[in-house]
């Protein structure tokens, strides 16, 4: 485990030096001692950033202070291991569309300057595939804006990947209502100077990614009326052994600490059941032509059919030149197989009670059979 562990690039080498040594003393520098080469690693990475982000703001800051949105974005929100990556790389083929990628959200401090570095040399320090699932990678590929907002210094339960033995960090930032005005500016200005600083050098119209967006949407219409969100469900039987497997790969390829899992099997449930009652309190609040809902089967077994219905339902024009790019990638993953998780008898029990509205809403079996 550990040969493979030096082989990745940890996601916070391009976190602000200032927050990051701020949120190491929050957690009381609780490092396990394997992972000390790593934070020191990451500390050393963050400085060269500082002395990057203030290259890039000396010979861009004018113009990136004077870029804009092109547009409103589409977001495509639901529980991690929805399918929310695989939606995301299909609509990012759409060469109207412009996603985040790796890169810039590992850097957003400066990849105005060191992305396409980062694309030439430092591929090598990524894995071909992501560890939880084994889908490629790369830093051109498109990813979740949550931890670009983690590397700007901004507080997030994304955290957590970090320090998986601490208790959850910044819950109040999931959905940002009971924190301060002044915080929610903050976190506001940074989400969208981010945005815009993509927009600077990418244009398009933006396609975000991030599970923790499915707290925010009042709190995004307010900062982009015009928002179009797609919410991806999958089957709870299958989401949540998932689930458990993803979190335990992410703790073990980028956390600081050896993560106990003591109590993950319930903060899974936890989660579910707390992003199903948001979005069930927020989802009707958005108009019929700004929202739709898709599930992950169908997006796996008709991909082409389900694309086709999120343009058609939104009005997105662009199909007949996105269709080959589709194909291009569909062909790509030809020879993907996704994990097969094992379900006991206990879990299984545990989903069908716990998770009986989730199940119940979404018109899944209560037993968990195709």
């Amino acid at each position: 485990m550990s040969n493979r562990r030096r082989l990745i690039f940890p996601m916070w080498t391009g976190v602000r030096l200032v927050p990051w040594i701020q949120r190491l003393a929050k957690h009381g520098f609780r490092i396990a001692p394997s992972r000390i080469p790593r934070a020191l690693f990451i500390t050393v990475s963050s400085a060269v950033g500082e002395v990057l982000a203030f290259m890039q703001w000396f010979i861009w800051g004018f113009a990136l202070n004077q870029s804009t949105i092109e547009s409103h974005p589409i977001i495509i929100v639901g529980h991690w291991r929805s399918g929310t990556t695989l939606l995301h790389e299909l609509l990012a083929c759409d060469q109207r569309l412009c996603a985040p990628t790796t890169a810039q959200c590992a850097c957003p401090s400066h990849f105005v300057l060191s992305e396409q570095f980062a694309h030439d040399w430092l591929g090598a320090l990524l894995p071909e595939h992501r560890p939880m699932d084994q889908m490629p990678m790369g830093y051109h590929k498109p990813q979740e804006d949550e931890l670009a907002l983690c590397n700007l210094g901004v507080p997030s339960p994304w955290w957590a990947v970090a320090f998986p033995n601490e208790p959850i960090p910044d819950s109040d930032y999931k959905e940002l209502e009971n924190v301060t005005s002044l915080s929610r500016q903050q976190w506001i200005r940074a989400w969208t100077t981010f945005l815009r600083h993509i927009q600077y050098e990418h244009r398009g119209r933006l396609l975000l990614k991030n599970p923790l967006h499915s707290y925010r949407i009042p709190l995004i219409t307010e900062i982009f009326p015009e928002t179009h969100f797609v919410h991806i469900v999958r089957d709870p039987y299958e989401l949540v052994p998932s689930c458990l497997h993803f979190w335990k790969t992410m703790f073990d390829q980028y956390g600081l600490q050896q993560a106990t899992c003591e109590r993950l099997e319930d903060e899974v449930f936890s989660s579910i059941l707390a992003m199903h009652q948001r979005l069930t309190d927020t989802w009707d609040q958005l108009s019929s032509t700004s929202r739709l809902r898709i599930r992950y089967d169908h997006l796996v077994q008709h991909p082409i059919r389900t694309l086709r219905r999120l343009y058609s339902h939104f009005q997105w024009p662009g199909v007949a030149d996105a269709l080959p790019k589709w194909e291009a990638y569909l062909i790509g993953q030809q020879d993907y197989q996704p994990n097969k998780h094992t379900l006991d008898n206990r879990l299984r029990d545990r989903i069908t009670t716990q998770l009986a509205a989730v199940i119940r809403q979404y018109e899944y079996s209560s037993t968990g059979d195709a």
